[in-house]
């Protein structure tokens, strides 16, 4: 019998209440894109208790040798209702356990035990936002002391313009008073870099890697990434619109709903919805429709139409013909 895969706990803070820490926590535990724009519309960052529970999320490794459950949890930002300081803010996020009792009684039935352990956190720094990074310095200086892995993220790169410059400099500076800490590069909005967060976490809190993840993985830099996810869109997109040609070559699929009917649970669809959105996936098969009348229309125009005015010629010479005989038969008649 096959061993349940272990279960860890992250915690992901930031100092910076519009880093972007919701978003990523979304991107995390749903790759869905429908559903990640549904959360941005519905998403008021209200939040009355000191942490969330984004639920669970199984992830394994790239070489397929370990994999691990993650519980995420999200720290809430510093209170203005009851002017919490910074000191009492990077105590309540720092701590290395968390008691489910102040939970609701549905989130509550979400976890096995009434105290779970944190095993490493996500710190969220906005690599668009140009702030000073001294209080985020001093955010990862009161987690070291939990010995917890510690891993940092920075959010919304798509909005940097020069964003391979931004990131040395950012990482310049922090890898000289915390060289250990690894740092990845996302957006949550492009979905690049997502899984090596995943990636990342499962080499920092297993056992057999945990003392020097930060060598064990190196995962890409932005705009690989970035490339890497465009690729990998396109490919999606390829075999997305591969499969209509195949099988929907004519008109007789004709409505949307009767292909979606039909084909949603084939991998390519599903897959294809998952990162582009269902609209898209309408779109491109109302677009593939299109082809295939404009299709119709050309070959009607090129080959059908000449081969009736052809025959319709014939026809009218034969008309012709009949008649001048007919006009002859008459003048010979009357001479």
């Amino acid at each position: 019998m096959s061993l349940s895969p272990p279960i860890y706990c992250l915690s992901v803070v930031s100092i910076d209440p519009l880093a972007g820490k919701s978003s990523l926590c979304k991107r995390l535990i749903d790759s869905n894109n429908d559903n990640y724009q549904l959360f941005l519309s519905n998403n008021d960052n209200t939040n009355i208790s000191s942490w969330y529970y984004w639920g669970s999320i199984k992830h394994r490794r790239l070489d397929e040798q370990r994999e691990a459950i993650f519980h995420l949890i999200e720290h809430t930002s510093i209170s203005t209702d009851i002017n919490e300081s910074i000191d009492n803010y990077l105590k309540r996020i720092s701590i290395s356990s968390l008691r489910v009792e102040e939970k609701s009684t549905s989130q509550r039935k979400l976890f096995s035990k009434d105290k779970f352990n944190i095993n490493g956190f996500l710190c969220i720094y906005d690599l668009s936002s140009n702030k000073p990074i001294a209080d985020f310095i001093i955010l990862l200086h009161a987690l070291l002391k939990t010995r917890r892995s510690i891993i940092i993220a920075t959010t919304k790169n798509d909005l940097v313009t020069n964003q391979t410059l931004l990131s040395i400099e950012f990482e310049h500076s922090l890898h000289y008073s915390l060289p250990n800490i690894p740092i990845i590069h996302t957006s949550a909005h492009e979905h690049v870099n997502i899984q090596s967060v995943l990636e990342l976490a499962l080499h920092a809190c297993d056992e057999t890697t945990k003392k020097a993840f930060h060598k064990k993985y190196i995962p890409p830099n932005y705009i690989d990434a970035y490339k890497n996810e465009q690729s990998l869109k396109h490919i999606i997109q390829t075999e997305y619109r591969g499969l209509l040609t195949r099988h929907v070559p004519d008109l007789r699929v004709g409505s949307w709903d009767k292909f979606y009917e039909r084909w949603q649970n084939h991998t390519c669809v599903q897959t294809f919805i998952d990162m582009f959105g269902k609209q898209q996936a309408q779109c491109l098969f109302h677009e593939h429709i299109g082809e295939i009348k404009r299709w119709r229309q050309k070959l009607i125009d090129e080959r059908l139409i000449p081969i009736i005015e052809m025959l319709v010629g014939d026809q009218k010479s034969k008309l012709s013909s009949k008649d001048n005989i007919l006009e002859q038969l008459q003048d010979d008649i009357q001479q």
